[in-house]
């Protein structure tokens, strides 16, 4: 007789066998401190709650991003004293225990009162002496603060050798840098002041050796005369965004003088245009132009400066409101080219633009609309009725451009609208465009258009 088997019995895990693995806590700390270093400071020192182990992790993080922002610190208003000495205390704490390693990156947006300006530049020489390479100040002080003793940027930032990246947006910043040596490895500067003066920016950008990006943005004052000298042998990228407190009734008073033997790219965003001089920038390869006002300046020989002195580009993007096209040079090296056009004004400048790129292979034509369009040309004086009227018609070239011919093979067209004047400047260009391959309208007036007359056999039309 067999013998009776005994029954299977279930094994019970302990209690310490049914608890979850912390896996992420079995990192390394190297691992530990790259993740809290995507996050701001004060949620990576909460961290330290977790467990013994992530006590002092955060200790060792390489980036430090501190921000307070209260609208009622820059109103004037009655703000939170309490949170707002709480920030301060807390950037204090952070900076005196953290251990004494290098810092990657130091990021502090923070809105304050004149009265802690000591603080803040405390704040920023602690971190230069641990050998910052990303040093991101964004301070702001309230409305009501007379800034007799503004908060000076502190002598040891510009003399860092192993910083690379500033960028400073401050209404209370100022610079004096020293006459040499400084900022030997700044490659990337971004500077936003409201009412720059020319002789500390001019000697900031003078006395970077090894630049290699710059952005400026800037607000302009009515009676501000600028004349800004940027000289910088390394300068592969120039960026200059700036606006005027009032675009009526403006005298233009401010130059830029360019020389810049390495200069790729090139972006000007202005409300009016300033006076532009060129020198030296043939390796200039990317051009982007945005100009809010142009004519009721009388500024055609601005305009006529400006972009004569990067004809030689292969890619640019223009978006001005009211730009003429007989202040166009020839763009003989032009390849691919992104014309902005305001309710449909100016259409004499795009057909300037085909006449004038006689090697272009890429066309985006973005239509945008401006309500104040008509109220401002019809304001102006020399815009007649008959010239409005005239600006809104598109009328084809004489003859057909080269690149019709030879060498146009992308027409891209956004916001299209339907306007009998945008059906026949579709039509032209697909009648004429003998190597077009494609041509993309971001609209839904396909059947129309697919039944269009065009001379490459090979070019597809697609609306999206």
């Amino acid at each position: 007789m067999g013998s009776k088997s005994k029954p299977l019995r279930l094994k019970k895990k302990s209690k310490r066998e049914e608890i979850v693995k912390d896996k992420i806590s079995e990192l390394p700390d190297s691992i530990l401190c790259h993740m809290l270093s995507f996050i701001p400071t004060e949620y990576a020192v909460r961290t330290s709650i977790l467990s013994t182990r992530w006590k002092r992790i955060w200790a060792s993080v390489p980036n430090l991003d501190f921000e307070y922002r209260d609208d009622s610190v820059l109103l004037a208003d009655e703000y939170d004293s309490e949170s707002y000495a709480g920030f301060f205390t807390f950037v204090d704490r952070v900076l005196s225990c953290r251990d004494p390693l290098d810092i990657k990156k130091c990021r502090l947006h923070c809105d304050c009162r004149k009265e802690d300006f000591s603080r803040i530049d405390g704040w920023i020489r602690t971190v230069i002496r641990h050998n910052v390479v990303e040093l991101d100040l964004n301070v702001k002080i309230g409305l009501d603060e007379d800034i007799d003793q503004p908060l000076e940027l502190p002598q040891c930032v510009f003399m860092c050798k192993t910083l690379v990246v500033l960028k400073v947006n401050s209404n209370c910043i100022t610079y004096t840098p020293p006459t040499s040596g400084c900022f030997p490895s700044l490659k990337f500067l971004h500077v936003s002041v409201e009412y720059p003066d020319n002789d500390s920016m001019e000697k900031i950008f003078s006395c970077c050796p090894v630049l290699e990006c710059l952005t400026i943005n800037g607000m302009l004052g009515l009676d501000d005369v600028l004349n800004f000298n940027i000289s910088v042998p390394e300068l592969r990228r120039l960026r200059l965004e700036l606006k005027l407190d009032c675009v009526y009734n403006v005298d233009i008073k401010h130059t830029f003088f360019v020389n810049c033997p390495k200069l790729e790219s090139l972006d000007i965003k202005q409300d009016i245009l300033s006076n532009y001089l060129f020198e030296n920038v043939k390796s200039l390869v990317k051009a982007n132009v945005d100009i809010w006002y142009h004519f009721e300046h009388d500024q055609h020989a601005c305009a006529t400066a400006l972009l004569a002195g990067f004809s030689n580009v292969k890619y640019l993007s223009l978006s001005a409101r009211f730009l003429e096209g007989g202040c166009l040079p020839a763009f003989d090296n032009l390849s691919e080219l992104k014309l902005v056009l305001y309710d449909c004004y100016n259409w004499d400048l795009l057909t300037e633009l085909l006449k004038r790129s006689p090697n272009l292979e890429y066309l985006v034509v973005e239509h945008k609309e401006y309500r104040g369009c008509d109220e401002d040309y019809e304001e102006h004086e020399t815009y007649s009725k008959h010239v409005l009227y005239s600006k809104q018609r598109w009328r084809k070239p004489e003859s057909v451009p080269v690149c019709l011919i030879s060498h146009l093979k992308t027409i891209t067209i956004r916001g299209f609208k339907g306007y009998p004047h945008e059906e026949k400047l579709a039509k032209y260009l697909l009648k004429e465009g003998q190597v077009l391959s494609k041509m993309t309208i971001y609209n839904d007036l396909a059947k129309e258009f697919s039944m269009s007359q065009r001379a490459s056999k090979a070019c597809r039309v697609e609306f999206i």
